[in-house]
């Protein structure tokens, strides 16, 4: 067989290979925005109905309904943890970066334990906690919360990003008159970009899709989309179509900011392959 043949075998059947596994991953979230888009007895129909006239009645329920409320609250959590993680894990991480400190490795290791730690084992002491301190079923208790984990994650994250970035670069910096936090601002980070848009993203995903410690410190002024999802079954039965919407509608801002910043992302995640 011509080695033009076997490279356009091998073509097609890494292209089929592509295609079904993206095809199996895609599958449960097209499920789920026609199911958004279908009434109660087409949810349930068997055969499953692919082609159906849709309705945006699901969508109007979602819309006028609390989940909204529960959405925002789940969006200032989110965006306010985020930013406030990736400002004190890249001044973290420089500093461990660049300064030598007496036992980083040991107090690296122990931040990370700290997002091993499973939310079951600590939502317990943080109840007691923010009981005691009258912060229950309050947005600023989750975002202490988020902020604690996710701030572990970028100093781990962005460390690495910060000891790709050769010295030379800042002393040059210093030689022309830049300050240590001239040098931070206006070399070091923006050369970190794309591993600041990586974190951000997993940040955000986590702060969005966290449940248990918001089920547990939330009753009703904070309560969390996941929770509201959650709250959506009553006790007629579970309506599908409603919680089909109000997902469509909670996948929306992220699948918005990760277009947004794709191109950093991209580069962040095959920074470690082409190191």
């Amino acid at each position: 067989m011509r080695e033009e043949t076997k490279s356009l075998i091998r073509r097609i059947v890494f292209l089929v290979v592509a295609l079904g596994i993206t095809g199996a991953f895609m599958f449960p979230l097209l499920w789920v925005v026609l199911s958004s888009l279908k009434t109660r007895l087409e949810i349930f129909a068997l055969p499953p109905k692919w082609i159906f006239p849709p309705t945006l009645q699901n969508y109007r329920d979602i819309l006028h309904s609390d989940f909204m409320y529960h959405l925002r609250n789940s969006l200032l959590v989110a965006v306010i943890s985020t930013g406030v993680s990736l400002v004190f894990g890249s001044l973290t991480a420089y500093g461990f970066s660049r300064y030598p400190i007496r036992g980083s490795d040991n107090i690296l290791f122990w931040i990370l334990s700290l997002r091993m730690l499973p939310p079951i084992a600590v939502v317990i002491p943080f109840y007691l906690l923010f009981r005691s301190l009258g912060l229950l079923d309050t947005t600023l208790a989750l975002v202490l919360v988020y902020c604690i984990f996710n701030i572990s994650f970028s100093i781990w994250v962005l460390k690495g990003f910060f000891d790709e970035i050769p010295i030379e670069l800042e002393e040059a910096a210093k030689l022309d008159g830049y300050s240590p936090a001239q040098v931070f601002w206006r070399v070091s980070l923006p050369l970190v970009r794309p591993g600041l848009a990586t974190t951000a993203i997993f940040c955000l995903i986590q702060s969005l899709n966290e449940f248990l410690v918001a089920l547990t410190l939330t009753t009703r002024k904070a309560v969390t989309a996941p929770v509201g999802l959650a709250k959506l079954q009553t006790f007629l039965g579970t309506d599908w179509g409603r919680i089909s919407a109000a997902a469509v509608i909670f996948m929306i801002p992220v699948v918005v900011f990760t277009i947004f910043v794709r191109n950093e992302l991209i580069r962040g995640m095959s920074f470690g392959r082409m190191r």
